[in-house]
C-alpha cells in the first residue's frame, strides 16, 4: 500500500516538474547599422534582469536563425582604456604616523577611482580617502580600507586601483597608515580612462521602499522590493543627522524546510558602518533579489534623517561583429547554457572602432521548451497539459480522500 502510494506522490512530483521546466523567453531587435564591424550594445536593465545577470542565456541571432558570436565586458577592463596620469601635489612622511599623498584633479570629470604606482613591497596597507575643493577644509569618503599584494613579477612597481564614491572635489588625498607597518613608497598616481564605454552607474528606479523603526529592537528596517531581481553594485545614502556612527547590514530573507514545516532564516549578504565624516557609499557584491533589506542598528539614538538611498547598478555592454543594413535579433532563453565563441580572442587594446547600438521593443515573448532538433514527446505541449490535467485529478483525489478521512473519524 505504501509503494503505490509513493509511486503516486512520485508521477505527481515528476509531472509538477515537468510543467515547471518550460522556459522563459525575451526578444528585442537591434537597431539597423550603416557599417560593417565591431558594435556594442548598452545592457539595459531589462536585459540583465531577463537574464538574471549572468548572460549565459543570451543569444544574437541573424536574418536565418544563425547565432552571431559577441563577448561580454566591463568598462573597466583594461583592454579598452588609455591611461592619464595626474601629477602628486604633495606627498608628505610623517615619521611613525601616516604617508598623506594629494593630487590634483586635472580631468574635469568626476571619478570614483584612483590608481597609485607603488614601489613593489609585501607589506599591507590600511588607507583613507579624502576630498577637497579648496585643500584646506577636508571630506571623508572612505575610511579604512586595505591594500595588499603590492608586488609585481615582471616590473619594479606595481599599479594599485583604490575605489571610493563618485565625486568631482578639485582635490584628492589618500592617507596610508604607517602606525603597524613601514611607509611604502607611492612614486605615481593617474586614472584610466575608457575609449569606447560610458563607465558612470545606473539608478536602479525599480524598487519600492517601505521604512518601520522597530523600538523594541533599537533598529531602522528598510524594505525593498520589485517585480525582478536586479544586480545592485553600490548603495548610496543621503543622511541630514547632523552627527551619527551606525552599524547597518544588507540582509534577505529565506525559506527552509525543518521536518514538515517552513522557517524563515536571515541571510545577511553585507555590513557596513554609516558614518558621519564619510560618503556613505558602499560596494555591495552579491545583491540581486527582488526583496530585501537594510537594518540599521539605532541603539539608544533616534532614527536617522535619511534623505534617499540610491541602488546603482554598473553598466554592462556586450561587442559583437555586425553587417551593414543586417537584421539581428537579440533573446533570452533561459534554457540555454554559456556559448563559447573565438571572438573574444580578437579584441584587444589594439582594437580601433568599436560602434554604438541599442536594442528595441525588448519584452517577454512565449513559454517554450528549450529549442531541440528532435522533440521528446515529454517536451511537446501536449505532456505539458496532461501534466496539468492529471495533477489537478490528483489533487482533487486526495482532497476527497483527506475529506472522507475526516469524516469517518467524526462518525466513530
Amino acid at each position: 500500500m505504501k509503494i503505490q502510494k509513493m509511486k503516486k506522490y512520485s508521477f505527481f512530483i515528476t509531472c509538477l516538474i515537468a510543467i515547471n521546466s518550460f522556459s522563459q523567453n525575451y526578444k528585442g531587435t537591434l537597431e539597423k547599422t550603416n557599417y560593417n564591424g565591431l558594435h556594442t550594445l548598452n545592457l539595459n536593465t531589462k536585459v540583465r534582469s531577463a537574464s538574471t545577470d549572468n548572460f549565459s542565456s543570451l543569444r544574437i541571432k541573424d536574418v536565418n536563425n544563425n547565432e552571431v558570436p559577441y563577448i561580454i565586458v566591463s568598462p573597466s577592463n583594461k583592454n579598452f582604456t588609455v591611461f592619464n596620469p595626474i601629477k602628486i601635489t604633495t606627498n608628505r612622511v610623517v615619521k611613525d604616523s601616516i604617508t598623506s599623498i594629494e593630487i590634483e584633479n586635472n580631468t574635469n570629470t568626476p571619478f570614483e577611482e584612483l590608481v597609485l604606482e607603488i614601489v613593489n613591497t609585501k607589506i599591507t596597507k590600511t588607507y583613507s580617502v579624502l576630498g577637497s575643493n579648496d585643500s584646506k577644509k577636508w571630506y571623508g569618503l572612505v575610511s579604512n580600507k586595505t591594500l595588499s599584494n603590492i608586488n609585481s613579477s615582471n616590473n619594479t612597481s606595481v599599479k594599485k586601483t583604490i575605489q571610493f564614491p563618485l565625486n568631482n572635489y578639485t582635490f584628492l588625498k589618500v592617507i596610508f597608515s604607517d602606525k603597524n607597518s613601514l611607509p611604502i613608497n607611492v612614486i605615481g598616481a593617474g586614472v584610466y580612462k575608457n575609449k569606447f564605454f560610458k563607465t558612470s552607474s545606473t539608478k536602479l528606479e525599480n524598487y519600492k521602499k517601505e521604512t518601520v523603526f522597530l523600538k523594541e529592537k533599537k533598529v531602522t528596517r528598510i524594505k525593498f522590493s520589485a517585480e525582478e531581481s536586479h544586480k545592485i553594485n553600490t548603495i548610496s545614502f543621503k543622511i541630514n543627522t547632523e552627527y551619527f556612527l551606525r552599524k547597518a547590514k544588507v540582509f534577505v530573507q529565506r525559506i527552509h524546510k525543518v521536518k514538515k514545516r517552513e522557517e524563515i532564516y536571515t541571510k545577511i549578504l553585507s555590513t557596513f558602518e554609516l558614518n558621519a565624516k564619510n560618503e556613505n557609499t558602499f560596494t555591495i557584491t552579491n545583491l540581486n533579489e527582488k526583496e530585501f533589506f537594510i537594518e540599521i542598528e539605532n541603539d539608544d539614538n533616534p532614527p536617522l534623517d535619511i534623505e534617499h538611498i540610491q541602488l546603482l547598478q554598473k553598466p554592462k555592454y556586450l561587442i559583437s561583429n555586425l553587417k551593414k543594413d543586417g537584421i539581428y535579433t537579440l533573446i533570452i532563453d533561459t534554457t540555454l547554457t554559456k556559448p563559447k565563441y573565438d571572438l573574444g580572442n580578437f579584441i584587444s587594446e589594439n582594437t580601433k572602432v568599436i560602434r554604438e547600438i541599442a536594442v528595441a521593443d525588448f519584452s517577454i515573448i512565449t513559454k517554450t521548451t528549450k529549442p531541440s532538433k528532435a522533440k521528446s514527446f515529454w517536451q511537446t505541449t501536449i505532456f505539458m497539459w496532461i501534466c496539468i490535467v492529471i495533477g489537478g485529478i490528483l489533487v482533487v483525489y486526495f482532497a476527497l480522500g483527506l475529506l472522507k478521512d475526516v469524516n469517518t473519524q467524526e462518525t466513530k
